[in-house]
């Protein structure tokens, strides 16, 4: 009888060791695709920041120089309200691009911070 119930027992164990092993795989699946997921994320942000702070440098370029150009004007007392309406326009693209690469740095840098606390590999967990 107590031959029957160890057999019984070590059958439980290893059965109930097999649905860990399945979990396991499970969560370094998940691992992998948020790994994936962090990574993919990440290059996107970067090649957007990019595109954004190149984009914000042309417009700073036109805001600078059409504000020498209305402060002239307005000296002469000649401003146009078009040309005020343009440097209005101007200031706010520039300030909604650098929102926006503000942004993208905040998510870059929160991908990163997000990278360094996960495990390296299974062992760690």
């Amino acid at each position: 009888m107590k031959q029957l119930f160890f057999i019984f027992v070590c059958a439980l164990i290893l059965v109930g060791c097999g649905g860990k092993s399945k979990q396991r795989e499970e969560i370094d699946a998940r691992w992998k695709a948020l790994r994936l997921h962090q990574e993919t994320e990440l290059k996107r942000a970067q090649e957007e920041l990019a595109q954004t702070d190149s984009l914000l440098q042309l417009v700073q370029h036109d805001y600078d120089s059409l504000q020498v150009k209305v402060e002239k004007d307005k000296a002469a007392l000649r401003a146009m309200p078009e040309e005020l309406t343009l440097l209005t326009r101007t200031h706010m693209k520039r300030d909604s691009l650098r929102t926006q690469c503000e942004t993208l740095g905040a998510k870059i840098r929160y991908i990163r911070k997000k990278q360094s606390e996960y495990p390296k590999n299974n062992e760690e967990r």
